[in-house]
């Protein structure tokens, strides 16, 4: 059985929260991993919202250190130590990541807290890499250091957990662990071969790419994922405004998931005057069909 990713959309708006859309944050869940994308301000209410519990957290992924991506850091921090998180808190971003988050700690953490907090700055590349999945980093183009990241599932055999109880092989036996590793083992006067209780589940991506002009690097980083969340801060008609502002517009977006060949779209970071996303909508499916826009609490999984 293929373990699910699951994404929370716990903000979908830009520089100014409306109603409707609070500012970003992108909650990932696979196994005993909680990666927060973003961190904007009133994140930790949002979790509340969600029914989510903020001390799981594990990661947060900061992509850019304006104030509608960070805000909800401190409020993150307090939480976690009003309630006695003792866990080890990872947070990446970009340059200048160390010199911020002391500074956050300083003011919002109380010495002596229970938990630790471990800092990397990334600039292109593997910025994490763990057994059954690996996060990579891309610098954008914005008015500030900004990277996007991707998340990926890597390729691995398993063993057909549904074969193998058929089998009724004792669970701590090591004729397991042959079979396996594609291995024929003899059970009970039979012989089986492990290769064909083997299937591979094939890799998964999912690619976070948020305010930034169009560039080439994005189409890179997103390259045959499952699921491209990107930003659409402007409709088409702003196009000069996306340009001087260095965001994407709601085509650009589009052209971007249709030309890196990713399978589903998902747009969010929308502008304040987008409250009705429907032109958004409708202008990025002309260019790319399998998309949607992100509401507040939405959740997708893969």
């Amino acid at each position: 059985m293929v373990e699910k990713v699951n994404i929370t959309f716990l903000g979908t708006g830009s520089a100014v929260p409306t109603k409707r859309r609070n500012h970003p944050a992108v909650l990932l869940q696979y196994k005993n991993e909680n990666l927060l994308f973003d961190c904007g301000e009133g994140t930790q209410r949002q979790f509340r919202y969600a029914n989510l519990n903020p001390c799981k957290l594990t990661r947060i992924f900061i992509s850019h250190w304006h104030g509608d991506h960070v805000f909800g850091i401190p409020g993150i921090l307090q939480t976690l130590a009003l309630n006695n998180y003792t866990g080890k808190l990872y947070i990446y971003g970009p340059k200048g990541t160390k010199q911020f988050m002391e500074l956050y700690q300083k003011l919002f953490v109380k010495k002596g807290a229970s938990y630790e907090i471990e800092i990397k700055e990334g600039n292109e590349g593997i910025i994490l890499d763990e057994k059954e999945f690996k996060v990579e980093c891309m610098q954008m183009n914005h008015d500030c250091p900004c990277l996007a990241y991707s998340f990926t599932i890597k390729e691995k055999s398993r063993i057909d957990k549904a074969k193998l109880k058929k089998l009724k092989i004792p669970e701590n036996s090591p004729l397991i662990g042959e079979l396996a590793k594609g291995k024929t083992i003899e059970f009970e006067g039979k012989k089986i071969e492990g290769k064909k209780l083997i299937y591979t589940e094939k890799q998964r991506k999912i690619t976070y790419i948020i305010d930034t002009q169009a560039n080439p690097q994005s189409e890179d980083l997103a390259k045959n994922s499952d699921l491209l969340i990107c930003e659409s801060t402007y409709g088409e008609e702003e196009n000069q405004q996306a340009e001087e502002y260095k965001h994407m517009t709601s085509t650009q977006a589009a052209k971007l998931a249709k030309e890196s060949k990713s399978k589903r779209l998902i747009l969010m970071h929308l502008s304040q005057r987008y409250e009705n996303p429907k032109s958004i909508l409708e202008e990025a499916k002309k260019v790319f069909k399998e998309t949607k826009v992100a509401e507040d609490l939405d959740k997708v999984s893969i």
